[in-house]
């Protein structure tokens, strides 16, 4: 728990500094309960305004991006990793990766953001980034190496996902694309 916890601090700084270019470190920070909250109410047809997925905004400037993305936070190894549902035996909707990417549609749908973005961290391995390539590709349409489009039947349907490594992705996309990809 305390590694998820640090691990969520980490991620809500790194990306203030990236959504300010480097100015502030304060726009985002852990949602209530790590989204828990607005899970529950979501569960009596109730709404919780800033509270879906891991991370919150803050200050409103950081809006824009949970407009776009409703983020999720995985750390260490019990949520598997995208690789894994290639050698899993027999069929792979119970892999805790897939359940990662359910809990990250999930909240998306219920914050009405465009899509989800999943980020996660093995043990000793650098923080990738999943996301949707349909919305992906809106706001960066050449994915730099090291990245993956991996194309996976996940419950009987068609998922397109990219992976990317996270400093590669905040150095790559600039917050104005995601601002502009919404209209």
């Amino acid at each position: 728990m305390a590694k998820g916890s640090a691990f969520e601090r980490e991620i809500c700084k790194l990306l203030s500094k990236w959504w300010t270019s480097d100015e502030r470190d304060d726009v985002f920070w852990r949602s209530s309960q790590s989204g828990g909250r607005a899970t529950q109410r979501a569960k009596k047809g109730q709404r919780t305004y800033g509270s879906y997925g891991d991370i919150a905004a803050v200050d409103p400037i950081g809006e824009p991006l949970l407009r776009y993305f409703t983020i999720e936070l995985k750390r260490g190894r019990s949520h598997g990793c995208l690789g894994d549902l290639l050698d899993v035996k027999g069929d792979n909707k119970t892999h805790p990766f897939v359940a990662a990417l359910r809990q990250a549609r999930r909240s998306a749908r219920q914050a009405k953001s465009r899509t989800w973005m999943l980020i996660c961290r093995r043990d000793r391995r650098v923080s990738i980034v999943y996301l949707s390539w349909k919305y992906a590709n809106q706001i960066m349409p050449v994915f730099p190496p090291p990245s993956g489009l991996f194309c996976l039947i996940i419950g009987g349907k068609l998922a397109a996902i990219v992976g990317i490594p996270l400093e590669t992705f905040l150095a790559e996309v600039e917050p104005r694309k995601i601002i502009d990809a919404q209209g």
